[in-house]
């Protein structure tokens, strides 16, 4: 999930920060070659690439406990009792500007009636008039918008979800904002100067150039949600080997309730298996050796992994419905208690998750269980916004919308994008923030500025500093053996082109294999499949472009 919710739902699964699909490629690197401006497609190979941006980042509130440069986030038990003002200057012209994102929520309140809309665009001085798409219907509506190629909207969200011809689209109709953001440029938007290095480079270029501005997400990638509260109370500690992990789902299932549930949309891709095979030691997606990429897929310890879901469902430890049910409902049943464990992107940490769950239960994180765990980080953001192509006056009040809505935790500008207005939205008390009523309605979820701009995240949870503590020490205990995906911030043209087809196979198999309606040796048989439909010669291509970015 993001943010705000469980779940990175519907297509989102194939692909992402969160959930690592191998039928997509992270972002900006995933669309193949075509006709560019400047010619060659685009590729990186071969072509001068613009700078990353400088990163100068915010000094910030001082944390609880520090981060570091494993990925563990700083820690906040309390809010900042005095905040900075990040943005002096006026950020809009009082034009009216249209932006196009996904949504994981209900629809928001029309802006007549929607009090924390109105105070966005009052601070930000435009009429910013956001189109919300719904997950389920994201990629048939950005598929729709790019092969209309008019009536575009100023600002156009892509999430990781891998869009066929998504870079030759936004090359051609998008700006570049290279000259705005590349190198030192970035400085004249301090907030977007504050984005990790991480985040730019997962996003990648397009032609050598950059295009976009991500839309940062912490290191942690598909992650286990546990019920702790059922897991104390079975006797199940924190830290398990394989077969305890294995016990302890089972000992969790009984009657109506189930140790694990995972949902259907899993299974388009590795979502339903990024944890096990982390867990038991698999490499992120691909393996980096010698300037040649490897598939996870064909490495004994995915096979393990797959092996240990089959165990799993032969116990009966999973949800029965859990090649079917919908990613709402299977988040419903964690929140409800029927199953103790479910895998989701980290961004489910968060606020509105704890409300969902509404103190049934302390929500924590599963640590890895194998001997010698790799547990698998996400590509360093959730997506991007790019701007359509307009003089450089607008593209600049564009990139300053998106500044503003970056603005990090401790700021003015961010307590108004994620909290709402002051005695409206929330209050203030016991030095942290208490969300009121209209919150539940008007935020950054139903109505998510957070896919224009985000602020680089850390662990803060108003009114549970418990449970930010215990994510800090999973953090701390984790982060420092994850590893990433090498071809994060690469370009494969196959990789997209035949993304469907490869994921088909890949997610066809695991379901097969997990359900026990093919052997465990049937999976070097899906290993080839997808081999021959393109993924020998997406490894070729990742290679080339990890050449021309060195």
């Amino acid at each position: 999930m993001d943010n705000n919710t469980i779940g990175r739902r519907g297509l989102l699964r194939m692909a992402g920060a969160g959930a690592l699909g191998l039928a997509a490629a992270p972002l900006l690197s995933a669309c193949g070659g075509g006709a560019s401006p400047s010619g060659g497609g685009v590729s990186n190979a071969g072509k001068q690439l613009v700078p990353w941006p400088a990163y100068v980042p915010f000094a910030g509130p001082k944390p609880d406990a520090p981060g570091d440069d494993t990925g563990v986030q700083n820690l906040y038990l309390k809010y900042p009792e005095t905040l900075a003002q990040s943005v002096n200057d006026t950020v809009g012209d009082g034009s009216k500007v249209t932006a196009l994102v996904v949504t994981f929520g209900p629809p928001p309140t029309p802006v007549t009636q929607n009090r924390y809309w109105q105070a966005i665009n009052k601070a930000l001085n435009v009429d910013l008039q956001v189109t919300v798409v719904p997950d389920p219907e994201y990629g048939q509506k950005m598929t729709t918008l790019m092969a209309s190629g008019s009536d575009l909207p100023d600002i156009i969200m892509f999430t990781n979800l891998a869009l066929p011809h998504s870079l030759e689209f936004i090359q051609a109709q998008c700006a570049d904002l290279s000259e705005f953001v590349g190198g030192d440029a970035v400085k004249q938007f301090p907030n977007l100067a504050n984005i990790p290095p991480h985040a730019w480079k997962g996003m990648g270029r397009i032609n050598g150039r950059i295009y976009g501005i991500p839309l940062e997400r912490p290191t942690p990638a598909n992650s286990l949600f546990v019920n702790r509260t059922a897991m104390n109370e079975a006797g199940i500690p924190k830290t398990w080997t394989t077969e305890q992990y294995l016990e302890a789902m089972k000992e969790l299932s009984s009657g109506r309730k189930w140790g694990l549930g995972w949902y259907k949309t899993l299974f388009g891709g590795l979502g339903s298996i990024t944890f096990h095979a982390g867990s038991l030691g698999a490499p992120n997606t691909w393996s980096l050796s010698n300037g040649q990429f490897a598939t996870t897929l064909a490495t004994p310890q995915f096979e393990e992994a797959l092996g240990l879901m089959r165990k799993l469902v032969e116990a009966k430890s999973a949800h029965p419905d859990s090649l079917t049910v919908s990613s709402t409902d299977m988040q419903t049943y964690f929140h409800n208690g029927t199953v103790a464990s479910i895998q989701d992107g980290f961004g489910s940490m968060s606020l509105t998750t704890l409300t969902k769950i509404d103190k049934r239960y302390e929500l924590d994180l599963g640590y890895p269980y194998g001997p010698s765990p790799t547990p698998w980080q996400g590509a360093g953001m959730f997506g991007y916004v790019t701007f359509k192509k307009a003089p450089a006056d607008r593209i600049k009040l564009l990139l300053r919308i998106s500044d503003y809505l970056s603005a990090p935790f401790g700021t003015k500008e961010y307590e108004l994008a994620n909290y709402g207005v002051e005695g409206v939205h929330f209050t203030k008390e016991d030095g942290g923030i208490k969300t009121l009523d209209l919150f539940q309605t008007e935020n950054n979820n139903t109505l998510p500025f957070r896919y224009i701009g985000t602020a680089p995240s850390v662990l803060y949870l108003p009114g549970y500093p418990e449970t930010a503590q215990a994510t800090y020490d999973w953090q701390k205990a984790t982060l420092p053996r994850s590893i990433p995906n090498p071809a994060n911030g690469l370009r494969s043209a196959t990789q997209v082109s035949k993304s469907a087809q490869m994921g088909q196979i890949m997610g066809d198999g695991i379901a097969a294999i997990t359900f026990g309606r093919k052997p465990l040796s049937a999976w070097k048989d899906v290993v080839t499949q997808w081999r021959n439909a393109g993924g020998d010669r997406v490894a070729e291509e990742l290679a080339k472009e990890h050449a021309a970015a060195q």
